[in-house]
């Protein structure tokens, strides 16, 4: 016999096989919007693709959407948890931390092409993954201005300047890489990290002369 009187069932417990089953779910459901669209998402056919039974999925969420835009949060925060981790590990200068973040978020979220997709193209014509995607956005451009104070540590008084500076680089840089990604814009991936980077710090060492024309 393989259950055991606490729910253990070959070795695992029922939090473990829940959490198994989610995982499968979210994995899958990688695979299809990624290379499919959201279009392609059904209950029935990810459950069959994951080989989840659909009671399961409903007990992992509530929906379909849910399923999507948690899976577009763990792709978003995992490439800015690699972002940080680069700005930390990197020694010299502001540029050089800078273009060390810039390089490590785009190679995250462009090594599997099917993250890419998720994160700058799938969310459009989807009212709950356009919110998360902008919760996304926010969350990138608070990171940019954490690391800003990390790194520049600018006087009191350029809040405004580092918030709009920041908001303008992320709106800049996604909408850079969904052309990146249709092929709109004819450079590799390094070449593209480079002008990402370049304009990021073009848009940081400007921060004095935007902070002082905004507190007249």
């Amino acid at each position: 016999m393989t259950r055991a009187f606490n729910g253990t069932y070959r070795g695992t417990s029922p939090a473990e096989r829940r959490e198994e089953r989610r995982r499968r779910l979210l994995d899958t459901a990688l695979d299809i919007v990624g290379t499919q669209g959201l279009s392609a998402l059904t209950v029935r056919g990810l459950c069959e693709q994951a080989r989840v039974g659909p009671r399961f999925f409903y007990e992992a969420f509530p929906d379909l959407d849910a399923l999507a835009a948690e899976l577009l949060l763990e792709i978003q925060d995992a490439a800015l948890d690699t972002a940080r981790a680069a700005v930390a590990g990197t020694e010299g200068g502001p540029a050089d931390k800078i273009r060390a973040g810039v390089a490590a978020l785009i190679i995250e979220l462009t090594d599997d092409p099917r993250r890419a997709r998720i994160v700058f193209a799938q969310a459009y014509g989807n009212e709950v993954l356009m919110r998360s995607r902008f919760d996304g956005m926010r969350r990138v451009a608070d990171a940019i201005i954490e690391q800003t104070r990390l790194v520049l540590d600018p006087p009191a008084g350029q809040d405004t300047a580092v918030a709009a500076t920041s908001q303008l680089i992320t709106g800049g840089a996604a909408e850079l890489v969904l052309v990146w990604l249709d092929g709109g814009l004819a450079v590799d991936r390094d070449g593209l990290i480079d002008l990402l980077a370049d304009f990021t710090i073009a848009m940081v060492g400007r921060l004095p002369e935007v902070a002082e024309r905004l507190s007249r």
